[in-house]
Order: structure tokens, then sequence, then C-alpha cells
């Protein structure tokens, strides 16, 4: 089997592009296993495992034209890599993004490039404090960081966070714990938004599905649930990002992760 570095289904050039694709290999914060900044090259060699037909949403891959643009220059300190990310996502016109982390951090920088959205996360957990470690711009406080940056959040499979971000959770966002989760009633909390941008951190599934992930959590939610709800919101959705995968060496995570990259394009295109 041929394997190169860029995702298997990049078939086009940048400006022709409907879709791009693009790294951005940072986990500077990552506070138990870090290694995320591996992942970018980790799904895209895994991505030439996958049939690039896609049988749950009936479409071929192969019609989507879609360009993988490399990775965002990640040198320096988050600052450096929100201010790459602005001029990396200002080089796009009609482009849907699809960013391939790192932590989760690298959800901010993406985001605050996309206006009027509602920020959509699939995460184990809240993510919401407003410090860790002594920064702001840690993983554990991206979803805070995107709220105070004026987006609508739901956050859909959580099951982890301290008891301050739960009592701030239930007063500023929309939430489903992972034993409720229900793809009608994480529907319903989607209803009124017409501009999604979707974030899939890979710990919201139980560990048995991802175990190289940064931060696991037992209790998780099964891919399946994530992808009936991607197939009813598709059409809505303004970008993607799939984070916090830390490649193991079975290649089950990042294997994972590559194939919902094609489902959620699958997606989009059976939507249209």
């Amino acid at each position: 089997m041929h394997i190169d570095s860029f995702f298997s289904i990049s078939n086009s050039k940048f400006d022709d592009a409907e879709y791009v694709i693009f790294g951005v290999p940072y986990d500077a914060t990552q506070s138990f296993k870090p290694g995320s900044r591996f992942a970018p090259s980790a799904i895209r060699e895994a991505s030439w495992n996958l049939e690039t037909y896609s049988t749950y949403f009936d479409f071929d891959l192969d019609l989507a034209k879609v360009c993988d643009a490399g990775n965002v220059n990640c040198d320096g300190n988050f600052e450096d890599i929100i201010r790459n990310m602005e001029l990396f996502m200002a080089s796009l016109t009609t482009q849907f993004p699809i960013a391939l982390g790192g932590e989760h951090t690298i959800s901010f920088a993406v985001t605050r490039n996309l206006k009027d959205c509602c920020y959509v996360v699939f995460d184990a957990h809240f993510d919401l404090r407003d410090e860790f470690d002594g920064t702001k711009f840690n993983h554990a406080c991206t979803t805070r960081r995107i709220l105070e940056d004026g987006k609508e959040v739901v956050i859909l499979g959580v099951r982890s966070g301290i008891k301050d971000e739960v009592e701030f959770a239930s007063r500023k966002v929309k939430w489903l714990y992972s034993w409720e989760y229900d793809v009608k009633e994480a529907l319903k909390l989607v209803k009124d938004f017409d501009r999604i941008y979707l974030s899939l951190d890979m710990d919201v599934f139980d560990p048995s599905f991802a175990p190289g992930v940064s931060t696991p959590e037992p209790f998780g939610i099964a891919p399946i649930d994530f992808m009936r709800f991607v197939g009813s919101i598709a059409d809505r959705l303004v970008g993607f990002d799939v984070v916090e995968v830390v490649p193991d060496s079975n290649r089950v995570t990042q294997m994972l992760a590559a194939k919902l990259v094609l489902e959620v394009i699958a997606a989009r295109e059976r939507n249209k």
C-alpha cells in the first residue's frame, strides 16, 4: 500500500478545494499524557488504510475536492500560534476548514477567526477553568476562552470537571452528560443555530474506543453516537477539528480520528 505524508483524499489545489485539511502540532500544556503534536502526521498516515467510499453516508469521497495544506507553524508561544492561525484562516475564502490537533487549545485559535457560529464540542471534560497550570491558554480552559469570545457553547458527552466548572456551566452553557446522551436530545440543544463549528476531543469516546488520548476518562460515548449527530447537522457546519489524539502503538485512536474526518466530509456532501 502506498502511503504519503498528506491526507489520503487530498486531490485538489488549495484555491480549487472545497475542504482544506491542516495540522496544528501543538501540545505545550497537556497535563497527563503529552504527544498530540505527533497526531497530525499519525492521522494522515492512518487515512491511507481507509476506503474512500463512505458506506454510512453513501458517498464516494474521491468526488469531494480536498486539499491537505500541511501544518500551521507552531514555533514560539501560543500567542504566536494565534497570529499564525489568523494569517492561515484569512487565506481561506469559501473553503471548509478541518484542523488536525494538537491539544484542544488549538480550537480557540481556529474559532476566533469564525464569526456568528455556535461552538459545539464533544468532550469528556468541561474545559471551563479560568486558568490552569499558571496560564489561561491551557487545554483545560479552551471552552471558557471560546465562550468569552462571544460564542454560544454546547458540550456533549461531558463527564469530568470540578464543582466550580459545573456551577459555571449551569449559568453559561448547555450540555449533556455522557450517561444521558441521546442524539434527539443533542439535536434539541442546537436547533436554533444555523452555523455550527464542531470540535471533537477524542477523549469524549470511552477509552475502549480511543485509548490514545491525553486525558482518558471512563464512561464515554461510542463513535456511532457522534456519527448520528453529524449526519443530522452536517449542512450547518462551518468548520471542524479533531484534537487530543496521542498516537497509540496499535494505531487505534488515530485510525478512528482519520475515519471521522472522512465521515464529516461525506456527511456534508450528502446534505448538499
